[in-house]
């Protein structure tokens, strides 16, 4: 081979095979893994709607943290992550001595120069760093959480007599100190270590700020730290902290000299420390600085390359599959009135699209509404998101000096878990009031009257009034008087209101409408006809019914 060809690595194989650092971590996952790692494991089922009020407020507020929707900028950021962890072990390979150069590199840099000493070169680095910035509430957290959540945080390597920590996250201090960053650094290494102790020895050892960087630098070759993210960057005063220079030195640095691939996560703000250096500018955009803006109410446009398909926004995927979690009890179709609407009232924030979306259905259940409206979703708004109103003003307006006012504000908690448990109170006392009052047959009737097909809050008036009349009535006769009830009704009724409900009259066993004994000849699926069965089969016409699929068995495993 001519010695001026040089050797181009052409396959995976070729770049990561023989490095032990990149052979042990999970597979590169394709995009359509991606998705099913993401996507929220929160299962509905349409059944759940006729539970009890209390029951349906906690599913309810499980979507908070629960529910996920992966889209395109989300899987573009798992595909960066997979990249920059395991390029940045490309330079610290174990099996070539690039590691031990890092290690002796770091070494040196804490001892007194020495002429006649041999210096060691550290390979050159193949780490990149990236920004993600974005306003309060967009996900860039929670989406890092969960993509790193694929990947085991610390790794043995017994055959080697080293532990690999894949990744490591930190939070910027509140009080813009470079040092207590450092700090963080070290107790997140004996949290993921478990049998360390170098919070303790650095930080009590009154060690200045650049020793700190250099232990720092140490730790992260001797446990081939894979990625570093720090979150709230917006935190860090330059002024507090020594100093944009400081700041951004030291990023560059770790990536640099450590080698270690860094994401930098914050606000608009942060921009003033990634920007205030031009090095470190190129540096936070190695992989693209990725700026996370609310979601924009853009309606489907024809695909260019099939006009017959259309292409949908983020706000319409993520609506779409958020709107399927409605555990109201009359679910409505998601019309461009209402998502209109929701927009307005959220601007596309997703924390906020979320956290409306369960205030509203938790409103709608205790009320007694159980349907989400236009009109609901103004109501909470106003009544339970008000420390948001200024920032979501600011959104409306358009005006940039506004905008800019408020952007890196954050989110204010929205109090949706005292919310929910004042309203889960207030639900069952008054489910238990019910029980206490109509008898054991409530609840039963509901159930059965909605699985065939009518609405519990129609429903609702009817069973309430027959079991006040007749109390101590067999459910079936209660059963096939409420039927007969509902069949029987005009349109211009109110079920609502007593003086106008259709006078109920005590049933009696030999009706002329049909006789009990000729029940059998109905339909299949006519109660009447379950209720013979029963009585022939001398079983519960309630577990007959159950067998049969038109009851909801929450013990029964679901088929997916």
């Amino acid at each position: 081979m001519n010695n001026n060809e040089i050797v181009v690595n052409t396959s995976i194989q070729d770049i990561y095979g023989d490095n032990p650092l990149i052979t042990k971590l999970p597979p590169i996952l394709d995009t359509k893994s991606v998705i099913k790692h993401l996507r929220g494991k929160l299962k509905f089922i349409p059944e759940q709607r006729f539970l009890p009020q209390p029951e349906r407020i906690h599913l309810i507020a499980q979507l908070p943290h629960d529910f996920f929707q992966p889209l395109t900028k989300h899987l573009s950021l798992e595909q960066k992550i997979s990249i920059m962890i395991r390029q940045g072990y490309v330079s610290r390979n174990i099996n070539n001595g690039d590691r031990q150069r890092h290690l002796h590199a770091a070494f040196q840099q804490l001892e007194p120069s020495n002429e006649s000493s041999y210096r060691y070169a550290p390979p050159e680095s193949t780490a990149t760093s990236m920004s993600i910035i974005g306003c309060s509430g967009s996900g860039k957290t929670t989406t890092m959480n969960k993509i790193l959540r694929y990947y085991p945080q610390v790794i043995g390597h017994k055959e080697l007599g080293l532990k690999q920590i894949v990744f490591l996250k930190i939070d910027c201090p509140h009080d813009s100190s470079l040092k207590n960053l450092c700090s963080n650094f070290f107790r997140a290494v004996d949290l993921a270590l478990g049998d360390t102790n170098f919070e303790h020895r650095f930080t009590r050892s009154r060690l200045n700020v650049n020793a700190m960087l250099q232990q720092m630098k140490i730790i992260a070759n001797n446990y081939s730290i894979g990625l570093l993210i720090i979150d709230e960057i917006q935190h860090l005063n330059t002024k507090k902290s020594g100093g944009a220079e400081i700041i951004l030195n030291f990023f560059v640095t770790l990536v640099n000299v450590a080698s270690i691939p860094i994401v930098m996560i914050g606000t608009p703000k942060a921009n003033e420390i990634l920007q205030e250096d031009l090095r470190s500018a190129r540096r936070s955009a190695g992989l693209g600085s990725l700026i996370w803006e609310p979601m924009r109410n853009e309606a489907p446009i024809p695909d260019p390359g099939d006009p017959d398909q259309m292409i949908i926004s983020e706000w319409y995927a993520f609506t779409n599959k958020l709107w399927q979690y409605q555990w109201v009890q009359q679910p409505a179709e998601l019309t461009d009135e209402l998502r209109n609407t929701w927009y307005y009232y959220t601007q596309g924030i997703p924390d906020l699209v979320v956290k409306l979306f369960c205030l509203v259905q938790i409103h709608a259940i205790t009320i007694g509404l159980e349907k989400i409206t236009s009109e609901l979703f103004k109501k909470v708004y106003e009544e339970q998101l008000q420390p948001v109103h200024d920032i979501l003003d600011a959104l409306r307006s358009g005006n940039p000096a506004r905008i800019a006012r408020y952007s890196d504000l954050t989110i204010p908690q929205v109090q949706i878990k005292e919310y929910i448990e004042k309203q889960r109170f207030k639900s069952e006392l008054k489910m238990k009031k019910q029980h206490k009052d109509l008898g054991p047959h409530y609840s039963t009737l509901i159930g059965m009257l909605t699985a065939l097909g009518h609405p519990a809050a129609t429903i609702e008036p009817y069973v309430t009034s027959t079991l006040k009349r007749y109390p101590n009535e067999k459910l079936q006769v209660l059963l096939q008087h409420i039927l007969e009830i509902l069949d029987s009704s005009s349109t211009e009724d109110e079920p609502g209101q007593d003086q106008t409900m259709t006078p109920v009259k005590k049933p009696r066993a030999s009706r002329k409408v049909m006789k009990a004994e000729e029940w059998k000849s109905t339909e299949a699926n006519d109660l009447r006809n379950f209720f013979s069965q029963a009585q022939e089969q001398e079983v519960d016409v309630y577990e007959l019914l159950k067998s049969s699929h038109y009851l909801f068995d929450p013990t029964r495993p679901i088929l997916h």
